[in-house]
């Protein structure tokens, strides 16, 4: 069933095998000095991941590295975490491996924010190697590049001028030490290297003065070298980034050039990946304006996240927000996409469509079924949340899914639960972000004065109330009302506006026959009834 058309990750997969290597590598990497978000989860880690399953797909051996940059220094404080301007020193300008964590119970800053963020990735479906930058420098699988950087400052220097038409000092190595007493990354400055005893002299805003050997987590290569380290440490094959990066004569630019000119290998592959915006802002992290991976998979299934990802090229940027239509429009471009991977809609296979195909084949975390035996669409779920109490009487649920053509097959347990995961996530979303508009209940009569019933509508509506029972589905509640109002002369549009009036309020609604059905046919007539 899976479609052989390709899409932006396939053309990759392409490029990245003519490396010609027995395991390849795709890597993101990210920096905890705040919050990580869906923005840094689409350029950092599916992104890649959409390489690696392609590759992995093809039977081919490979795995894929995110990378926690957490030897970065902290150079500001995300808002939201409740810390006091003069404590401000107590973090600022250390690395975030070794600053102390912003909340109790954990070890450092980087533990809080890591462990955040990566609590997540097992119910997104990632196989992810996670590796810490500072605990590999530790471990000495720098010393090697960092000698070899320093040995050829000059050299760097030169290229990182010509690509970049950047200024730097004579004596500049690119290279960043730890203060001994303060653990200071960002507050210190080299005063001299001496290749002989392979030892960096250095000051410190502190006060400190020292000389220190600079491996070992002593120092951290400038990150613009050590962007470059970890393609060579880690073999890297592919890797993405955000597209602010690729700017001419940005971080790519001379990093691609040191990779070459300097230590003489290949650069990895790489992909921009422009930003996801939030109310048509770039997410940051650091101001708190965020959407996390847990918060997510509180509001809706993992997949359709990976499918938002898989659908839209890395180079195009994401309108989005938990709060307004675009999330609705998101679940109903994934329902659309399962429709046409199972055949239940059809249509010409255009070359769009069959795109959605492959999106929805890698979105999906389980093996696909040869069948599905029911779509619950995210609105109608948001609909029946309001109107059923699904948590105490699931059984109704399932017949109103039945009578609205939702569910065509045999449920199987998992289908259950798959339906209950998704009421929890319509409703959670319902209380925390829906717009009003997609607020409804059952309510009290109408005051019938202010309805306007001429003879010829109370007949009508009548009629309905009275043939309503009879129906058998949505669909068939649907055509009533079109039949009746035809038949009576009315304006459909009015006949609806007083059926919506008179359950829930509203001038307008979901689809009434879909409707009806949620609240129950015989409530609904007996409604009607009232009116007359």
């Amino acid at each position: 069933m899976e479609s052989k058309e390709f899409f932006w990750a396939d053309k990759v997969a392409d490029d990245v095998l003519k490396r010609n290597k027995k395991e390849f590598v795709c890597q993101g990497m990210w920096t905890p000095s705040g919050f990580f978000h869906i923005g840094n989860a689409r350029s950092e880690l599916f992104t890649p991941y959409a390489v690696y399953r392609v590759l992995k797909d093809r039977g081919l051996k490979v795995r894929q590295n995110f990378i926690i940059d957490d030897f970065d220094g902290i150079r500001k404080i995300p808002e939201g975490l409740g810390i006091k301007e003069k404590d401000y020193p107590n973090y600022l300008e250390k690395p975030c491996y070794l600053a102390p964590s912003p909340v109790e119970g954990y070890k450092s800053w980087a533990d809080f924010f890591v462990s955040e963020a990566v609590s997540s990735f097992e119910s997104f479906g990632l196989e992810v190697n996670i590796i810490s930058a500072y605990e590999s420098y530790k471990a000495g699988k720098f010393d090697d590049i960092i000698r070899f950087s320093l040995e050829n400052s000059k050299k760097i220097v030169d290229v990182w001028k010509r690509v970049a038409g950047a200024s730097k000092e004579e004596n500049f190595v690119p290279l960043q030490i730890v203060c001994s007493k303060c653990n200071g990354l960002l507050s210190t400055q080299i005063v001299s290297w001496d290749s002989n005893d392979e030892k960096v002299l250095y000051k410190c805003k502190c006060g400190n003065e020292d000389s220190v050997e600079p491996y070992r987590g002593n120092a951290k290569l400038h990150w613009r070298v050590h962007w470059v380290a970890h393609w060579i440490v880690h073999e890297v094959d592919f890797e993405s980034g955000g597209k602010d990066h690729f700017s001419k004569g940005g971080s790519v630019d001379v990093g691609r050039a040191l990779m070459r000119e300097v230590f003489r290998k290949e650069p990895p592959i790489q992909f921009p990946t422009e930003f996801i915006l939030l109310y048509g802002r770039k997410i940051s992290g650091s101001k708190g304006n965020v959407i996390s991976l847990k918060q997510w998979n509180e509001v809706a299934l993992p997949e359709v996240f990976r499918f938002m990802n898989f659908s839209y090229k890395p180079q195009s940027s994401i309108e989005f927000s938990l709060s307004d239509n675009n999330f609705i429009l998101l679940m109903e471009r994934y329902e659309r996409a399962e429709r046409l991977y199972y055949g239940l809609e059809k249509e010409d296979k255009e070359r769009l469509e069959t795109k959605l195909e492959r999106a929805y084949y890698f979105s999906q975390i389980k093996k696909q079924r040869d069948k599905i035996n029911f779509q619950l669409p995210y609105s109608f779920a948001v609909q029946l949340c309001q109107l059923i109490d699904y948590k105490n009487d699931f059984n109704k649920i399932v017949s109103v899914l039945k009578q609205t053509g939702h569910i065509f097959g045999e449920l199987t347990q998992e289908d259950k639960d798959l339906i209950f995961e998704i009421l929890q996530r319509a409703n959670n979303w319902l209380v925390n972000y829906a717009p009003e508009s997609y607020k409804i209940s059952f309510v009290d009569v109408p005051d019938k004065s202010k309805l306007n019933l001429d003879e010829k509508t109370k007949e009508a509506i009548k009629e309905i109330s009275d043939l309503m029972e009879n129906c058998n589905n949505a669909d068939e509640v649907q055509t009533l009302i079109y039949e009746i109002a035809k038949k009576h002369s009315l304006e459909l549009q009015k006949v609806f506006k007083l059926i919506y009036l008179s359950i829930i309020g509203k001038e307008k609604g979901p689809k009434a026959g879909t409707l009806i059905m949620a609240i129950g046919k015989e409530k609904v007539s007996d409604r009607l009834r009232s009116l007359l």
